[in-house]
């Protein structure tokens, strides 16, 4: 394995400051009217999920009709406010001012509407875009996907422990995981000039990303996963290596070359750690040869 660009007291530190993380505990909350309808969505995120870390993770809070006001106990260590609406209420001209009210208590907020409107929703006041909507589906059981999605999206750096007691969120947050560290590597990959420079920023990075993916799987996050995970970053490096080399032989600007591979190398590193997690594969250096001899083509 090839010689990390980084020292173990920074390995370390990583440890510890994913470890932090996952040790805030913090919950979802999903309130609205309808009971029927929160019970739904408390049974997707509940899927193949331990009844004691449900307990914990999911809490509901049934609000009187015409009334959207949440009791600020009801909030305390809350990620996200999963509020379930009807179309009533979404045609009520209060409902913006109600959730801009519930916004300023700093909580990011996800709708889920009990019928389909027919139109995008979004309170852009209140920090709710189209992707923190969504609609039930004919069956009155939403998306896990959707859901899922628009839950981590809102949930920022919390969504690492959410996912490691609610097995609903783990591929939303891995892909998020993925994509975010993708395109910082791809920024970097741009913006380093001096050759080398840029690989201990982006292997912590890497290295970073494949412990939260270990952390949101529920896996213990110490030293020994940190060791471990040194083979999937090593497999890392020789893709930069060949990062460098191609832009001698590529036609264009290099830094465009360099931000491309290095995109394509970090989300090829969380694509195997994901499989490793997931315990479909089992990740090697060699798991990523297809995409190294991909990347060899490029220098024709």
């Amino acid at each position: 394995m090839p010689r990390l660009p980084f020292s173990p007291r920074k390995m370390f530190s990583l440890v510890g400051e994913v470890s932090s993380q996952i040790q805030d505990a913090s919950k979802l909350l999903i309130a609205g009217t309808d009971l029927d309808a929160m019970e739904r969505v408390r049974a997707e995120l509940s899927r193949d999920c331990d009844p004691g870390a449900a307990g914990f993770l999911l809490d509901t809070a049934q609000l009187a009709a015409g009334n959207g006001s949440i009791p600020a106990a009801c909030l305390e260590n809350t990620a996200v406010l999963v509020l379930v609406i009807s179309s009533g209420e979404l045609a009520s001209g209060s409902l913006g001012e109600r959730l801009e009210e519930m916004a300023g208590t700093g909580v990011p907020i996800v709708l889920v509407l009990t019928e389909a409107p027919g139109m995008e929703v979004s309170f852009p006041d209140a920090g709710i875009g189209p992707r923190r909507v969504v609609g039930l589906g004919p069956d009155g059981i939403p998306s896990t996907e959707v859901l899922a999605d628009a839950i981590v999206d809102a949930a920022g750096d919390a969504a690492v422990f959410l996912s490691s007691g609610l097995p609903a969120l783990r591929e939303a947050t891995c892909r998020q995981l993925i994509r975010r560290t993708a395109r910082q590597n791809g920024v970097i990959g741009v913006l380093f000039i001096v050759p080398g420079a840029d690989m201990p920023v982006m292997t912590l990075n890497q290295a970073r990303m494949v412990l939260r993916m270990a952390a949101a799987h529920g896996e213990p996050v110490g030293l020994e996963r940190a060791l471990e995970l040194l083979g999937i970053i090593g497999s890392g490096l020789g893709l930069r290596a060949l990062a460098r080399q191609a832009v001698c032989y590529m036609p264009g600007p290099g830094w465009a070359v360099k931000g491309s591979i290095a995109y394509t190398g970090t989300a090829a590193i969380g694509a195997a750690a994901k499989a490793y997690f997931d315990g479909s594969a089992r990740v090697t250096p060699s798991r990523l040869a297809g995409i190294v001899e991909k990347l060899r083509k490029l220098r024709g």
